[in-house]
């Protein structure tokens, strides 16, 4: 068996992956609760995942209507996932700043391919850390927002 991490380790390794490793999976439902799963890029600002998508995709109507999605990275054997609320969206061409970081971050521009993109801040309300079925138990790294160490 692996040596389990503590929390404050989980919350480093976190913030490291998410600084770093910006492909992740977003799931957003409709309002009857119907799934929708996309891979998109994410840059963390160090609060918030920002996420660039078109506005007239699915993951856009659906943020629309429910602001609540999940966000996940990582194989079972080192997990990452994060519930999360957009707080914010706006159009790329509205936004020099935003844009700027992001590409910056990610490696592409969303200025740049096209028009109708929009970003999403989405705030993280639980994060969770654990490398395979060891560390499920005390996997909770921030509850209600708030890092738990």
């Amino acid at each position: 068996m692996a040596t389990l991490r503590d929390t404050a380790t989980r919350k480093a390794d976190v913030l490291s992956a998410l600084e770093k490793q910006h492909d992740v999976w977003l799931a957003s439902a409709d309002v009857a609760g119907r799934p929708h799963l996309i891979a998109v890029s994410a840059w963390w600002d160090g609060a918030d995942l920002v996420i660039a998508t078109t506005g007239a995709s699915k993951t856009a109507r659906n943020l629309a209507m429910n602001p609540i999605v999940r966000v996940a990275r990582g194989a079972p054997a080192d997990a990452i996932v994060i519930d999360a609320q957009m707080v914010d969206s706006s159009a790329v061409e509205d936004s020099a700043e935003l844009a700027g970081g992001f590409a910056a971050a990610v490696g592409w521009d969303p200025r740049e391919v096209g028009g109708g993109w929009m970003f999403f801040r989405l705030r993280p309300t639980r994060i969770q850390a654990f490398r395979g079925y060891d560390e499920i138990e005390d996997r909770d790294v921030m509850v209600r927002s708030r890092w738990v160490v």
